[in-house]
Parts: C-alpha cells; sequence; structure tokens
C-alpha cells in the first residue's frame, strides 16, 4: 500500500471510529452534544454545532482530501494518538483542521506549514542540512543521508516522532548520541552532535557508505571462514573499545555491521547501549533474538561484555552458515532455544566449516556465559593466533 492509500485508509478508519465513538460516547441519542455529533446524526450531516461557547450556525466545514491525508499523516508518522486524533477531526469540521491541530497540540502556523511540507518528517527539512534521501529505517529512528553547510557528507538518525514523547526512548537515544560523540574508535560510528528539532530529536553521525552485513546476506552472500573471522576480528576491536568504555552493546547483529568498500567494518547503531558489570542492567529484555544471549533473553540484570561475544558468535555462525543459529515461527520461540537448545551438530560438522571454527563458534555462544572468552580481547588473541597459523 503507497503512502497515500495508507493515508486515506487510516482517515477511514478514523472517521469510522469517531461516528461508532459517538454512537456509545455521545449524548446517548438526546440530541447535540457539547464535544461532538449527536448520536443519531452521521459526521457531516448535521446543520447546526453547539459548542462550549453556545450555538453556531451554519453547516460543517468539509474536510478536504488534502487535510484528510494530512491528519492520517500525524497518526501513522506518531505525532498524535488516535484517541487525540478523533478529536481534532471533529474539531476540524467546525474551525479548520489546522485551528483544531493549533488548539489540541499548542502548534502555531509555521509548525503546521513545516510538518504539512514534509509530509510528517517523512522528507525532513532542517536548517544547516541539505537532506538527500532517506537511507536506513528501524524500530526507533530513521536515518538519513544528508549535506552538512561545510560541505560534508552526513547521516542524520532521527528519533521516530511516535517516540518522542516517550521518556525512556528519548532517554536511550541521548544516551546513545553522547556515547558516540564520546567514542573515538575505526570501528564505531562518529556521532558528531544531537540536537531537538520538529519535536523530536536529531542525531548527526559521519556517513558510511557501503552495506550492512544483513543486506549481504539477504542478497544471497556466503562468506568464507577468512572473510568471516576478518570481520569478527574487527568487531571485536570495537567491543572491546565499548568495554574500555564501560559499556555493553546488547544488539550486536548483522544489520547493525556496515562493510565499507575497503573491507572496512564499522558498528553504526548503539540505540540499546548501557552500563556494563554486576547492576549494569535493568532486568528487560533488550536486543533482536535470533542473537540474543541465554541471560539476555532471560531478562537478567548485570549483563556484561560476554553477552555481546555470544552474539558476535551468533553473528559469525549467520555469515559462515548463511543461517541463524536459532529460528522459529515467534520470538518467544527463538528466546526459548536460546536458553534451552544447542546448536545444530549438522550445521557445524557436516564440512561447513573447520574443526577451529566449530571450537570458536561453540565457545563463543556457549550457555554458561563462564565457560565464553571473558572479554573481546581475549577473543581478537584467539583470532590473531588462528590467522598467523594459517599463513
Amino acid at each position: 500500500m503507497n503512502p497515500s492509500m495508507r493515508s486515506k485508509y487510516l482517515y477511514t478508519r478514523l472517521l469510522s471510529f469517531s461516528t461508532r465513538r459517538s454512537l456509545h460516547k455521545g449524548d446517548g441519542g438526546r440530541g447535540p452534544s457539547s464535544f461532538g455529533p449527536s448520536a443519531a446524526t452521521p459526521l457531516g450531516c448535521r446543520p447546526r454545532y453547539r459548542t462550549r461557547s453556545g450555538p453556531r450556525a451554519g453547516p460543517p466545514m468539509t474536510v478536504s482530501d488534502a487535510d484528510q491525508e494530512f491528519l492520517a499523516v500525524l497518526v501513522h508518522r506518531g505525532f498524535l494518538d488516535h484517541a487525540l486524533a478523533v478529536r481534532v477531526l471533529r474539531r476540524t469540521e467546525e474551525a479548520g483542521l489546522d485551528a483544531a491541530l493549533g488548539e489540541a497540540l499548542g502548534w502555531d502556523e509555521a509548525r503546521i506549514a513545516y510538518l504539512r511540507r514534509t509530509g510528517g518528517l517523512r522528507r525532513p527539512e532542517i536548517p544547516g542540512y541539505r537532506v538527500e534521501r532517506r537511507v536506513g529505517v528501524g524500530g526507533t529512528a530513521e536515518v538519513f543521508a544528508a549535506r552538512a553547510r561545510d560541505g560534508r557528507k552526513v547521516a542524520l538518525k532521527i528519533l521516530l516522532p511516535a517516540l518522542a514523547r516517550d521518556r525512556e526512548a528519548v532517554r536511550r537515544f541521548l544516551a546513545e548520541a553522547r556515547l558516540l560523540e564520546r567514542l573515538d574508535h575505526p570501528g564505531i560510528v562518529k556521532g558528531r552532535r544531537v540536537f531537538r528539532f520538529a519535536g523530536t530529536y536529531v542525531l548527526e553521525m559521519d556517513y558510511i557508505s557501503g552495506k550492512t552485513l544483513l543486506e549481504m546476506l539477504d542478497d544471497g552472500a556466503i562468506f568464507t571462514e577468512q572473510e568471516a573471522l576478518a570481520i569478527v576480528l574487527q568487531v571485536a576491536r570495537a567491543l572491546e573499545a565499548l568495554r574500555a568504555a564501560g559499556v555493553v552493546h546488547r544488539d550486536l547483529k548483522p544489520g547493525n555491521l556496515m562493510m565499507r568498500a575497503d573491507g572496512r567494518v564499522v558498528l553504526i547503531d548503539l540505540g540499546f547501549a548501557g552500563p556494563g558489570g554486576e547492576g549494569g542492567g535493568d532486568g528487560t529484555t533488550l536486543g533482536t533474538p535470533a542473537y540474543l544471549a541465554p541471560e539476555q533473553a532471560r531478562g537478567e540484570a548485570g549483563l556484561d561484555a560476554r553477552a555481546d561475544i555470544y552474539s558476535l558468535g551468533a553473528t559469525l555462525y549467520h555469515l559462515v552458515v548463511g543461517e541463524l543459529p536459532f529460528s522459529g515461527e515467534t520470538d518467544e520461540e527463538v528466546l526459548r532455544q536460546q536458553v534451552l537448545s544447542g546448536l545444530s551438530g549438522k550445521a557445524l560438522k557436516g564440512g561447513r566449516v573447520s574443526p577451529r571454527l566449530h571450537f570458536l563458534i561453540e565457545k563463543m555462544m556457549a550457555k554458561d556465559r563462564e565457560v565464553r572468552y571473558a572479554n573481546a580481547a581475549e577473543l581478537v588473541a584467539d583470532i590473531e593466533a588462528m590467522t598467523r597459523s594459517e599463513l
């Protein structure tokens, strides 16, 4: 469904919901309510309104196609929740959409005009930047390629408007921004500044050209052991930099690893990163089920570098085998396997990986974290030793 059709569909649902709501929560069929239509009269068909300031003569305003689509876009993008949108829709028939939005949300004409022009930030215009195109979207943010005023090519990560009112989502976004500004490592994308704009938050980062490992896997790529080990070695060095900063990544996976044309691999997303060490976790399950360590799947607190090593092991498995280590019809089934099931012996012992790589993956993905590498530095040393022995 294209964006225009989706917007019309959402508007139709809003209109239907508004009419049903008036039948059940309006005036009970006794006559016009002080806010909303008469229970007996469909939207758009009433000869008069009664507002809190008294009756007003004249028919309700017709909601234009453009206003219908704009209101639906605001709901779809998260600027309004469904209940507030229904209230705005009712008020729109009296005063027009811009006035209704101003009353409900305190928006001025300039902000409303900006959101109309940009399609609710689908095509953002940000002072100091020339936004070129969207290059990625995830569960919490969209990323756009842009040019800064000084000519630098940058990536702008914009928190989804639907999450801009969520304190925890904002806290995590700002924490990621501060961490990326503080860190300076070739294997971790550099954050430059974060600022509030148009009701949400924007993080400027260095632009990394290339494909994520997930995109490469989706395109059918199968990595040789040497290629996969070269990737994991780079990522392990980045993880050691995070550990030195007292941070656990908590969502390491192919989709968060970008490979440049020169073969350098860069960690591009630290949205779930948090303090490491005992007491550093918050007891919640964060991350992507297919790559989560068992202790993460159980929602345990006190995560440390060994959780990231498990996720890196799952990533290594995916790169060389071409399949996820565990799969299921639901996230819950995958999490259960992360906690209880062993790795597939058929995949690892059927000649698809060498015995040494098999041992490495098993050690990285041990269910008991005490059996895993204690930190990324130990993993780096083992991979370097394996690489030297093959020369």
